[in-house]
């Protein structure tokens, strides 16, 4: 495989800025793309995504805000709750940050990055004469964040503070202990579900005491450990005891871990578009998930671990059940970075004993039945306001008993979507640890359907299910809860994916066998997705009837991002290789996107869908030029210039749009074959390494001039493998270090592997 090289230490190539696609150095690539702020941001302080410079190790994140004369590293963490039911009441909340003073440069020249190679922000401010620098980074696997600051030209006067957010009914303290300060801010009032606690402890090294001179040629070092009862019950004490021995050494050395970890996650994939636009974002993308997306018991929420304030006008932060909580992760299995989604799983199987007395007392079911919003450790962030006062302010409702109070918004298949992810998983990495993790919660949910779901005149409906959430916030709200949409396109989606893969994990399992029959059966005699001929179109509806089936514009005959979740992107419900005649009907859909500008099926829609369309454009067979280029086009209409590409709903959603639809146009395997290029333009060159695709298989391969020289693949789990050929009409030649070449013809090539082996595909010469 042909990739661009370049001879450079990792340190010179992190600085130097220098443009390109795929850096490779000792077979490791290394993105050299950045943010770059010429001015101080504006959408700071804010519950939604900040326009500043981030960085994080996947639990804090750290976000620079600020002046130059007046700086400020706000400082956040994907454990810190305020579990208070009742919404907006609880939700994720703002632990505090670092203020830097240095009045000399009041007025200065602006310029930081946010270089994505290693999780660093440099801060370069100019003002007659003195220069003053900052580093600000956060080591992989450390509760710290690390500031370096150094001056040149002449001296100048810092003053550090650090502080707790207040309010929200918190409460805060802060003192000294064994020279180094500290801050905490905590929830423990008895009307929460559970009391959470936070410390930020400081210590300067190189100087001392909060106001020091920063004298040219040396440098200061701020560490500050950060750490919740979560962490520790003696948070305060692992904050305080994480800094007061440190010393610049200690620095250099979690500098070095921090590369190395960022080293290694390049290291498990590459693709080279030639387009710098769409490498800047993919690798973006990533990189703003890598900063988020590491603890294991507590997942970044709608708005991830860059919060600069209180998120609870923000949703709460908390995790959306019916697509927003799922999103996230959609980019990160192709790309083989299958750490990152370690998280996913943590708040769903929380839940779980919540959510079978949901599907118990509620609806009269075995299984689960999950609300809207959830936060971690079984936390029900979605309930209605608990006191009529606090009903009236909110809805203008004294009274809202439906449901216990939780918001499912008449919606029965949040739970059904929430195996989505795990499927995903499942499929691309066969790993037996992780089904055998995760089946109880899709056994709940395979019970569930069984009992709700009405098997009549010889199929299955699904009745009282909305499309689309309903509540105190729409019209007809009460009617639509007691009496919604039935067999609606969203849920019957979900219900044929979910047949696919309960009988896959449960056969891979060997387990419950008589339960895999019936879902066999429900498979066979599931309801068709409602369709109607509208001026000799057939056209997807939301619904076959209800109070959605035409009753309001969004729910109009129309394939929306509501669809597309489960019948093309992540869903997989069509393709063009094994349901071409419903693929093209999506395919005719899609190209009514944009007659209608700014609703919801639109490739500029900027409220929510960019996780979701281009994808799904892609895997029903949609021109990729057209499709690259409505990307781009979306990319460029909000755009940060910390990579992050935001819309109206979700935030962290976003962050697999991307990564999502170039890996799709390079390699599929959602139909049960490989397929290379499937949907790349073909006057474009490109490559790409060590993708995942499903059976477990990591492809690697390079198209130049139209030419594919070979296709390698790994087989992890040694399943067997059907490729669709790369060489239309040739024979292949199959070779493996240890094992005699095969020779296959066809359109399809089948053959078995042996787990752990390097397989190189290529075309036959003799032919």
């Amino acid at each position: 495989m042909k990739l661009t090289f370049l001879i450079a230490t990792f340190s010179v190539l992190v600085l130097s800025g220098l443009s390109g696609i795929c850096q490779i150095q000792s077979s490791v690539f290394i993105p050299p793309y950045k943010g770059i702020f010429t001015a101080p941001a504006k959408k700071i302080p804010t519950a939604f995504t900040p326009d500043a410079p981030i960085a994080g190790n996947g639990d804090i994140g750290i976000v620079l805000g600020g002046t130059p004369d007046k700086l400020c590293i706000y400082i956040s963490k994907n454990d810190f709750w305020k579990a208070k039911p009742g919404y907006p009441e609880g939700g994720l909340c703002l632990p505090g940050g670092l203020n830097l003073s240095i009045p000399e440069i009041q007025g200065a020249q602006f310029y930081a990055d946010q270089v994505i190679a290693n999780g660093n922000i440099h801060g370069i401010f100019k003002k007659d004469g003195l220069t003053v620098t900052l580093r600000a980074f956060v080591p992989a696997d450390k509760n710290l964040v690390i500031i370096e600051l150094s001056a040149a030209g002449k001296p100048c006067t810092v003053t550090s503070g650090l502080w707790a957010k207040s309010g929200f009914d918190s409460k805060t303290e802060s003192g000294m202990k064994d020279g180094v300060k500290w801050v905490t801010r905590y929830f423990d009032t008895p009307d929460l579900d559970w009391p959470s606690y936070v410390a930020l402890a400081l210590k300067t090294i190189g100087s001392a005491g909060n106001t020091f001179i920063l004298k040219p040629g040396s440098k200061v070092f701020l560490m500050i450990g950060v750490y919740t009862n979560h962490d520790f019950p003696d948070y305060l004490e692992q904050a305080c005891n994480s800094v007061k021995n440190a010393t610049s050494e200690t620095n250099q050395n979690l500098d070095k871990l921090n590369n190395l970890w960022w080293k290694n996650f390049w290291s498990e994939s590459c693709v080279e578009t030639g387009d710098t636009i769409l490498q800047k974002y993919y690798y973006g993308s990533q990189y703003l998930l890598a900063c988020c997306s590491r603890n294991k018991n507590f997942p970044p929420g709608l708005c991830g671990n860059s919060i600069t304030d209180d998120a609870v006008n923000a949703w709460e932060g908390d995790y959306h059940t019916n697509y927003n909580f799922q999103a996230p992760w959609w980019g990160c299995y192709s790309s083989n970075h299958i750490s990152l989604t370690d998280p996913y799983d943590s708040p769903i199987l929380a839940y779980m004993e919540k959510a079978k007395k949901h599907a118990q007392e509620i609806l009269h079911c075995r299984g689960v039945y999950y609300p809207v919003g959830i936060g971690p450790k079984g936390f029900s962030s979605s309930m209605y306001p608990l006191t009529e006062e606090k009903m009236m302010k909110t809805y203008g409702i004294k009274d809202l008993n439906l449901e216990g109070g939780h918001m499912f918004c008449g919606q029965r298949s949040d739970a059904i979507f929430l195996t989505v992810n795990m499927f995903q998983r499942f499929y691309l990495t066969y790993d037996k640890e992780y089904a055998l993790k995760v089946y109880p919660f899709i056994k709940e949910v395979a019970n569930f359907w069984e009992d709700y779901l009405k098997y009549e005149n010889g199929q299955y409906n699904d009745y009282n299910d909305n499309f689309w959430e309903v509540g105190p916030w729409t019209s007809n709200w009460r009617k639509d809860m007691l009496s919604g949409d039935y067999n609606n396109t969203n849920t019957l989606g979900l219900l044929k994916m979910f047949a696919r893969g309960f009988i896959e994990i449960s056969t891979f399992l060997e387990k419950d066998e008589q339960q895999r029959e019936k879902w066999k059966h429900i498979r066979d005699h599931l309801y068709p997705v409602p369709m109607v001929e509208i001026d000799g179109k057939i056209r997807i509806k939301a619904c076959e009837g209800g109070t959605s089936s035409g009753s309001e514009s969004r729910t109009k005959p129309g394939f929306g991002r509501v669809s597309a979740y489960v019948h093309g992107f992540p869903g997989g419900g069509s393709g063009v290789k094994t349901d071409s005649s419903f693929a093209g009907i999506l395919c005719k859909e899609i190209g009514c996107w944009g007659k209608n500008p700014g609703g919801d099926a639109d490739w500029n829609n900027l409220g929510n869908g960019i996780e979701t369309y281009f994808t799904t454009a892609i895997r029903v067979g949609y021109n990729p030029d057209t499709v690259l280029l409505r990307l781009k086009e979306r990319i460029g209409k909000t755009a940060l210039p910390n990579l992050w590409i935001p819309q109206s709903g979700g935030l962290t959603e976003t962050l697999s749009a991307v990564p999502s639809c170039i890996n799709e146009m390079l390699l599929q395997g959602f139909e049960g074959m490989i397929r290379v290029f499937p949907a790349w333009p073909l006057t474009q060159d490109a490559s790409f390494e060590k993708l995942r695709t499903w059976g477990a298989f990591l492809v690697s391969a390079e198209r130049k001039a139209g030419i594919i020289p070979s296709v390698k693949i790994l087989s992890e789990k040694g399943r067997d493998c059907n490729v669709e050929n790369p060489w239309p009409g040739k024979l292949v030649r199959i070779t493996s270090e240890g094992n005699p070449d095969k020779i296959l013809k066809g359109r399809l090539l089948t053959f078995k592997t042996n787990a752990g082996e390097n397989l190189i595909l290529k075309p036959e010469t003799k032919q």
